[in-house]
């Protein structure tokens, strides 16, 4: 079978791949330049002499297994080679098109999660191949965009002594924003329209999504944020920013250094070695005013106060979540499970302000200090669930209707089918697993379905078409994808779409509201380290 080749006006030939009956891919392709591990990133531009895009490009992170790794999340693996990893080469991306000389296709640009951690475009996961081809099956033909950026230390470490070298903050959110902006320049020689990009991201992914909504600079048409907002990953302040570096340069036994060694030792130690050491540092956005990168609260959102400049430039947004997203929160907690009952029990009797709201949250989720240890961490993490994705969602719908924006939301109840901790339940990222079509082989009829009707409305929003009828604060609705395969719209309730109302209730009545809830939960979250 011959590999297709693109003659691009500004990169020159560009030789891809076929990936499947009616689908090219051109993979591995630099969208932006580095001159070191931190440095900021450049868009990359061409000498007009084309280039070999027929393999992926090397990750960003230097962790072995790392695609084996969050298909245990899913519960079930895809065969999977070794992918390479490169300090200054990872940021690539990968474009997956239908095989049409067509023009103007809309796009589908996609930010993988992992908390700014771990991840990459490259897993087999999220190879676009069938999903693009189903694009073209239900006549809705769509470019699908992957790319890779700086995660752990490279992408977020910052500091004062780091900015003063012209390090700048932020290199995971800006390498995305340089995605954005090379689709927008060179997506037209691929049969793309790069006035019509829709945006999505999953988890880390979302949350990168809602802050790209901050920009004052329109740089896409619609946004999909899938099971992660900025109200679960908020931006640190620079001063927490600058004790986290502190931190971190103790930890790598750097702290005797000046400053300009201390950078230089940051550049050019082991990525892998940097990676490891820091791994238990806090590492996230930080605020600023030149992307711009604000924090966002429950009242911002409430109160229409939400300054999200994306408002007056983004058309319409799609947001959701699945039904036990807190099911990530395990990894954090799982030290913690031996327990956890009477832990949390505790923590929340000191942090409430009286015993009354403390009692309506343990009672409401059926927690108490004697419930076996199994128990008590899946109610646990039902709770840390509602605060961290299922009440996000519903203030960003509601902001964003205060915005002017079309909102469209859905909630994933698909039970996850493969054996595991969550089988039985939609686990935390099983959207994608389902969405992007590439676990069809081990679904049954009814789950293929949810996975098809899923993608087809992801295809009619991407196109600019309602996926179905609107969120209003007025007229709450919700597209409910299974289980068994059914699809209903229904009115946007917890006992309609299966969600818990407790927290809803009981921030009706906490002084500070949910915003308090957050930081009480999430206090609990953070709790002692592990030891």
């Amino acid at each position: 079978m011959a590999n297709p080749v693109m003659n691009h006006a500004h990169i020159g030939q560009v030789k891809g791949r076929k990936a499947k009956e009616g689908v090219e891919q051109y993979l591995g392709i630099r969208y932006a330049t580095i001159k070191d591990r931190f440095a900021p990133p450049v868009l990359h531009e061409y000498d007009g002499s084309g280039l070999d895009a027929t393999k992926i490009g090397p990750q960003t992170a230097p962790i072995p297994q790392g695609a084996q790794h969050e298909q245990a999340l899913i519960q079930h693996t895809l065969p999977t080679s070794e992918i390479q990893f490169s300090d200054l080469e990872g940021l690539n991306l990968n474009i997956t098109k239908p095989a049409t000389e067509d023009d103007n296709l809309p796009v589908f640009l996609f930010i993988h999660g992992g908390g700014f951690m771990v991840g990459s475009a490259t897993f087999p996961q999220y190879d676009m191949a069938r999903f693009v081809a189903l694009s073209v099956n239900k006549g809705l033909p769509t470019i699908a965009v992957t790319l890779n950026y700086r995660l752990g230390p490279p992408g977020l470490l910052t500091s004062q002594e780091m900015r003063e070298a012209g390090y700048l903050p932020n290199n995971a959110i800006r390498d995305q924003r340089t995605a954005i902006q090379w689709v927008r320049k060179y997506i037209s020689g691929f049969g793309g329209d790069p006035e019509n990009i829709t945006l999505a991201g999953e988890s880390a992914g979302g949350v990168s999504c809602t802050y790209h909504l901050q920009s004052t600079q329109p740089l896409f048409k619609r946004v999909m944020p899938m099971s992660g907002t900025s109200l679960l990953f908020p931006p640190l302040p620079i001063d927490l920013a600058e004790a986290n570096y502190q931190t971190a340069v103790k930890a790598l036994g750097l702290d005797s250094l000046s400053p300009k060694e201390r950078i230089k030792a940051l550049v050019s130690m082991d990525a892998a070695g940097l990676m490891g050491k820091l791994m238990t540092v806090p590492k996230l956005p930080v605020m600023e005013s030149d992307l711009p990168l604000i924090s966002q609260s429950f009242a911002d959102f409430s109160e229409s106060k939400v300054p999200m400049c994306g408002a007056d430039w983004c058309e319409s947004i799609l947001i959701g979540d699945c039904q036990i997203d807190g099911s990530i929160q395990s990894l954090r907690l799982q030290h913690r499970k031996s327990g956890i009952g009477r832990a949390f029990c505790d923590d929340m009797q000191k942090a409430f302000s009286t015993v009354e709201y403390a009692d309506k949250l343990l009672h409401g989720y059926g927690i108490s200090p004697d419930l076996e240890d199994d128990t008590a961490f899946g109610k646990v993490l039902e709770v840390l669930n509602d605060i961290g994705f299922y009440a996000p969602t519903l203030a960003f719908a509601e902001g964003s209707t205060g915005g002017g924006v079309k909102t469209f939301m859905y909630r994933f109840n698909e039970p996850n089918p493969w054996d595991g901790p969550w089988k039985g339940r939609a686990n935390h990222i099983l959207d994608i697993a389902f969405l992007f079509q590439n676990y069809n082989d081990y679904l049954s009829d009814e789950q293929r379905k949810t996975a098809e009707g899923f993608a087809e409305s992801v295809f009619q929003f991407v196109h600019g078409q309602d996926p179905w009828r609107e969120w209003k604060s007025e007229e709450r609705v919700a597209k409910v994808l299974g289980p068994h395969g059914r699809a209903e719209l229904v009115e946007d309730v917890p006992e309609k779409v299966g969600r818990s109302i407790v927290l809803l209730d009981l921030a009706k009545v906490v002084p500070g509201g949910m915003d308090y809830l957050n930081e009480v939960l999430n206090g609990f979250l953070r709790g002692p380290p592990a030891s």
